[in-house]
């Protein structure tokens, strides 16, 4: 699939987009609210089990003031997705770090995993976000774009560093790793509700596969 922005999902997919976009701070904390309260309502219903109604119940707002900013469900899960992804993009500047020959690789790797699993653990509702991208088609293309984004910016660093091996292989190899690294970490995410032990071993798993997997172009 070949790699949109943000604004070609938006052209492609009208039904993602907000309805208004607050202006004044009053409206910002509203925004916020009816956020927050979706991903805690996903987390505790699921997709099925989430409404506007249940939303703007628990949000202590009427169903209007929740559609004056969002036409449908969709839309809102859109907005949880790119709040997530918006998390994601600020904190994983470290990826930048792979272009410096002069910085050990490995620690630059092992930071990586390390971001993405604090960011995971403090973002609400991560692990409901992430199923709820699996299960929409509409939200699962923006996640996958998400992926084609984050794997240009490490393709764009190891060619810097580098790297000779051809740019689509180095794509297909960035964008493996993203996905498989994700797919782990919510492995780590649920095993941590049973057993805090089975979340650090599997994150230390992750930082073997991630060391190894890159070790293939950077040793």
């Amino acid at each position: 699939m070949a790699y949109k922005s943000t604004k070609q999902l938006n052209k492609t997919h009208p039904e993602l987009q907000p309805r208004k976009i607050p202006a004044q701070k009053r409206a910002e904390l509203t925004v916020t609210r009816i956020l927050d309260t979706a991903a805690l309502l996903l987390e505790e219903f699921g997709l099925d089990g989430f409404n506007t109604n249940l939303l703007a119940k628990r949000a202590d707002m009427r169903v209007a003031t929740i559609y004056r900013y969002f036409p449908n469900k969709l839309a809102i899960l859109s907005a949880l997705v790119q709040r997530w992804m918006s998390t994601l993009r600020n904190g994983m500047t470290v990826i930048g770090e792979l272009a410096d020959p002069e910085l050990d690789w490995r620690k630059t790797v092992g930071e990586i995993v390390n971001t993405y699993t604090r960011l995971s653990k403090e973002h609400v509702g991560y692990l409901a976000i992430r199923r709820a991208m699996q299960a929409a088609p509409e939200l699962r293309e923006m996640e996958l774009n998400f992926v084609r984004e984050l794997s240009l910016l490490t393709v764009e660093a190891m060619q810097t560093r580098g790297v000779k091996t051809k740019k689509s292989q180095l794509i297909n190899f960035a964008e493996t790793y993203f996905v498989a690294g994700s797919a782990a970490a919510e492995l780590a995410f649920i095993r941590k509700k049973k057993n805090q032990t089975f979340n650090v071993e599997i994150i230390k798993e992750v930082k073997f596969m991630s060391i190894g997997y890159f070790a293939h172009y950077l040793d």
